[in-house]
């Protein structure tokens, strides 16, 4: 199993990378809101952003075999709701499923609640993003029992003997904790010495590689590596990863993470 990692920006690298050589790409690319990351920053014309997610998507749709899966997650924001769709606008391919991820607040280990604090006295704070899934056609077949959930265990009996099955069917909900609000020491560690500022949780990908049916011997791909979740999870799951990020110090994070 490989787990490649390139200190490189991503078009420049999917520009030199051959037609359907990747199986599944899950990312989330900078939202163009001012955060500070480390050594880079993420806002310029809206106009240009567009132009830039447009160029990205199309390169990341090229590098997927026509029989591959693209999950984009981003989320809306205050001043521009539509965000998410404008960005998702921008894919050549077709969005097959529309996932909305609602953040839980998860501390030391536990949920503690499904929203963050807010000061605002007119806005309701943000508690989700989407996950666009989409294939070439739309009509890309997925795992429906390597994504679904388990019965209740006082029901499970029950459910079992009605539908021949002991799982039910995933929905595009996913209630899954955001793990860096609260967490102190795993906080900390999940977003590194330079303290990345834009982290989705593993549960994320695993949900979206489960939904993918992905398998050993397959290759996932994320053009935005942050602090390399994906790549993480890839790893536990026995499956090949590769890995841009345009920061070399997140990307020597990367690598001891996966060590």
């Amino acid at each position: 199993m490989t787990n490649q990692i390139y200190n490189q920006d991503c078009l420049e690298w999917m520009r030199s990378q051959a037609d359907a050589s990747v199986d599944i790409i899950i990312s989330s690319p900078p939202y163009n809101i001012g955060i500070s990351y480390n050594t880079y920053g993420d806002k310029m014309s809206v106009e240009d952003y567009l132009k830039w997610q447009k160029e990205v998507w199309t390169e990341a749709c090229r590098l997927l075999k026509p029989t591959g899966h693209l999950f984009l997650n981003i989320a809306p924001t205050r001043k521009d709701p539509l965000l998410p769709y404008r960005v998702a606008s921008s894919v050549p391919w077709t969005i097959q499923n529309s996932l909305v991820w609602s953040k839980c607040i998860e501390i030391d280990g536990h949920v503690r609640g499904h929203g963050v604090v807010t000061t605002s006295q007119r806005y309701l704070p943000n508690g989700h993003e989407m996950v666009f899934h989409c294939t070439k056609n739309g009509k890309t077949n997925i795992n429906i029992q390597a994504s679904s959930v388990p019965y209740q265990p006082a029901w499970a009996a029950d459910n079992s003997a009605r539908t021949g099955r002991n799982w039910r069917p995933t929905v595009n909900n996913w209630h899954i904790p955001y793990e860096t609000c609260g967490g102190g020491n795993k906080s900390a560690q999940l977003k590194g010495s330079k303290k990345h500022p834009a982290i989705f949780p593993r549960e994320l990908v695993r949900h979206c590689l489960n939904v993918a049916g992905a398998q050993p011997g397959q290759i996932v791909y994320d053009p935005f590596g942050g602090t390399g979740t994906t790549a993480v999870v890839a790893k536990e799951m026995g499956i090949d990863s590769i890995t841009t990020e345009i920061d070399a110090d997140y990307c020597q994070f990367i690598q001891d993470r996966l060590k």
